[in-house]
């Protein structure tokens, strides 16, 4: 988390020198693309990491190299279930599950954007951030977590926060107002007092006013 926090200083830093202006202005932009939770598994219990995920979001430039953003994003859920109860540690808890698990993560992200201008319609750039988040869970069965035991359907609050992201990406422009980007962002959540580390790798549009 401090190196995530280092990361996102000197990007805010390193932005003040920049002196270009004629990308200043406000843009919109949303993506879509797959998540993948790194949430560990436990012997007989068969986990689905990987989901859909999507963002939007605006952003302003202040000038070439530098952009504040603010957006939404769900990361999707990672998914949990057994045919028998099975005993492991899951999710940053003791549980039993004879059923089913499902846990989500979604919040509102604000950050800042680095950009590099590789051509006048490429750009390589960064991310970082923080996100505040909140993640729910769906149970179906008999599970048990650290001692209590849930049966039939329930969902749940599992936990809250605020967490650093990094990401980085490419974008190319169609001309002065639209642009297509693919990038990679990770999500470093403190879930249950345990690291999940979420990924995305998505594809988006922006337009810019």
């Amino acid at each position: 988390m401090k190196k995530a926090l280092a990361i996102l200083a000197v990007a805010a830093t390193s932005a003040t020198f920049a002196t270009a202006s004629s990308a200043q202005g406000i843009y919109i932009f949303g993506d879509l693309g797959r998540s993948d939770f790194d949430t560990g598994s436990a012997s007989g219990i068969s986990v689905d990491e990987t989901d859909t995920m999507y963002g939007v979001g605006m952003g302003y430039s202040f000038n070439d190299y530098f952009s504040a953003e603010l957006g939404y994003v769900d990361l999707g859920e990672t998914t949990a279930s057994t045919n028998a109860p099975v005993s492991g540690s899951l999710y940053g808890s003791s549980v039993t599950i004879d059923g089913r698990i499902s846990v989500d993560a979604t919040g509102v992200f604000f950050g800042v954007r680095g950009d590099l201008p590789v051509t006048e319609s490429v750009d390589l750039f960064a991310r970082a951030g923080m996100l505040h988040w909140q993640s729910d869970a769906d149970f179906s069965g008999t599970i048990t977590i650290d001692g209590d035991t849930f049966s039939g359907g329930a969902s749940a609050e599992l936990d809250d926060g605020t967490d650093p992201y990094i990401g980085l990406g490419a974008s190319y422009s169609f001309n002065e107002n639209v642009s297509v980007n693919a990038q990679w962002n990770r999500y470093m959540l403190d879930v249950v007092d345990e690291d999940l580390d979420i990924d995305t790798l998505s594809i988006g549009l922006a337009y810019r006013f």
